[in-house]
Order: C-alpha cells, then sequence, then structure tokens
C-alpha cells in the first residue's frame, strides 16, 4: 500500500499562520482577525500580505491575489498543480503539526480535569489531530464518528486534543503527547440495538484500538476482524474491567482484543477467571504486534 498523500480537505485544515511560521515569515503587525506580513512570494519592506485568521485565508496586495493555504504552497513552492501542493504540504506536515502539538496541546501528566478551565467540545477539525490520527493510520472518517475535539486552559496556557466519550460522560483525550481524561473514567459501551444484546461482544482496551479496528474491518480485513454482528466495549483502561462485569456476564460470546503485554493478557486471564471459556483471546490475530493500531500501522507500511 503506498503512502497516502493528505487530500485537499486535510489540508486546509493547517492555519496559514502556522504554516507561514514554519517557514520563516512572522507577521508584523495584528489587527483584530487580520495578521500583515512581508509578501512571502515577492519581495517588499512594507507589509502588504494579510492573512484572515478567522477564514483562514490570504491576500497580497502587492500582486492583487490571494487564496487558501493550497494556493500560498503553490506560490511558495514554486508549484503548477494542486496535486504537486497537496505532496510538499504532506512532507511539511510533520513538521508543522509536531511544533503545533508540542507547544499547544499536551499539559504535562500530572495534571488532572480539576485543573481544567474554559473546556470546549467541538467537532473533529484540527488539522493537528486529523494529522495525528493520519499517522496513526485511522480513518479520518470513523473518527469524525466517533471522537470529537477538546480544548482548555490550564494555569493561562492553552491545549487542546482528541476526546472520546465514555459512559458516564467523562472523555479520554489522546495526541501525539499527552493521555488524559476530562471528568470522570469508565468504559464506552456500544450495543447494536438498544432493545436486546447481541449475542457477541468485543472488548478493547483503549479507543484507539476500537478506532483502529472499525479500519480495518472498512478494509476487508477478515483475518482480523469478526464476521458477525457485535456489541462493543471499550474499557478506557484495563483497570475499568470491574465496571464491565455486569455487561459482559450477559454475552454468550466475549472477543478479548487485549495488548499482547503483561497487563493486557493479564486483563484476558481475568475475564476468562470470571466468565469461563466462553472469553476469546483475539490477540492472537495480531500477534507479534503489541495492539490493534501498532498491527494497522505497520500493515499500511508494509503492504503493497
Amino acid at each position: 500500500m503506498q503512502k497516502t498523500v493528505m487530500n485537499i480537505s486535510a489540508a486546509k485544515q493547517i492555519d496559514i499562520v502556522e504554516f507561514l511560521g514554519n517557514e520563516g515569515y512572522k507577521p508584523k503587525k495584528t489587527r483584530g482577525n487580520t495578521k500583515w506580513f512581508l509578501s512571502p512570494i515577492h519581495d517588499e519592506t512594507e507589509p502588504s500580505f494579510k492573512v484572515d485568521t478567522e477564514r483562514n485565508e490570504w491576500f497580497d496586495y502587492g500582486l492583487n491575489e490571494g487564496g487558501d493555504i493550497i494556493d500560498i504552497a503553490m506560490k511558495i513552492y514554486n508549484l503548477n498543480s494542486v496535486s504537486d501542493a497537496l505532496k510538499k504540504l504532506d512532507e511539511k506536515a510533520a513538521t508543522i503539526v509536531n511544533r503545533i502539538m508540542r507547544y499547544k496541546t499536551g499539559p504535562p501528566r500530572s495534571q488532572v480535569s480539576n485543573d481544567m478551565r474554559n473546556i470546549q467540545y467541538v467537532p473533529l477539525t484540527h488539522f493537528a489531530l486529523l494529522h495525528y490520527m493520519m499517522k496513526r493510520k485511522v480513518d479520518i472518517n470513523i473518527g469524525k464518528v466517533y471522537c470529537c475535539e477538546v480544548h482548555y486552559d490550564i494555569r493561562g496556557s492553552h491545549y487542546f486534543g482528541i476526546a472520546f466519550r465514555n459512559r458516564v460522560g467523562g472523555f479520554e483525550i489522546r495526541n501525539q503527547y499527552y493521555k488524559g481524561c476530562v471528568g470522570h473514567k469508565d468504559i464506552t459501551y456500544f450495543p447494536i440495538t438498544k432493545e436486546k444484546i447481541s449475542e457477541h461482544c468485543l472488548v478493547f482496551e483503549g479507543f484507539m484500538d476500537f478506532l483502529s479496528y472499525l479500519t480495518l474491518k472498512e478494509s476487508g480485513d477478515n483475518n482480523i476482524c469478526i464476521e458477525k454482528d457485535c456489541d462493543i466495549i471499550v474499557l478506557n483502561t484495563v483497570h475499568n474491567l470491574k465496571k464491565a462485569t455486569d455487561l459482559l456476564t450477559q454475552y454468550p460470546f466475549v472477543h478479548s482484543y487485549m495488548d499482547n503485554d503483561d497487563a493486557g493478557q493479564r486483563t484476558f486471564q481475568t475475564m476468562q477467571e470470571l466468565f469461563g471459556q466462553k472469553v476469546e483471546n483475539e490477540s492472537v490475530r495480531f500477534q507479534p504486534f503489541n495492539d490493534l493500531n501498532d498491527y494497522l500501522v505497520k500493515q499500511s507500511a508494509t503492504v503493497k
């Protein structure tokens, strides 16, 4: 499988101001939602290049031209096609995203939700977070269905991450540099119907494994996926197993997709002790990889 280059929608999530900063161009002045630069595409001594930060669009008064991130990339890199611009932006994305995420996303791991202020949940659109999901090879459209984006402040600094809701209204938070939780930790439960449980239930350790499973199922990977209609439990941590026992008791068949590490396999063994042979160890399907996402990433890199 060849490396997937970002599409136009993903590229347009790149903040033009961040992009220009990564190329060495800093704003000379700011007025409301407008930042003014010395033009990156022609010589000048007074800033005539503006970026509307709300619309994420630019206009160069010296050339009387403007556009979006793709247009400016074509100008700066002297490219002739949109596809070439997307390839170039994809190459540059890791540098842009790493800088954005390192300084704006993950607070120290010791922080707890009580320290968070101005918490807001919005649809998952930030390029840094979408690129992180792309890096993990998770289908972005699947990610947008099951996750949202959280923004919050801690002691005057702003952070953001991918948010995955649990059963009691708390959210698991993930980005490239941080794992945490807003509110109380609990499992996440997806029954196929509310009327009655299915015969089969899949159990995942974390939501990235759950999203990886759905991505693999969408691609038709029957070596990993169960060809049955299944309810789904995401533990969000192996320590939440006790919170899932009342549900798991009801299922005739339980499929454990725990990690292939000590903690994951101890959790599988505990499930077997509690529920007997109805619990199947599906982790063997992705050995020798540690978890489903690791399998997905490696498969995406090696399959032609």
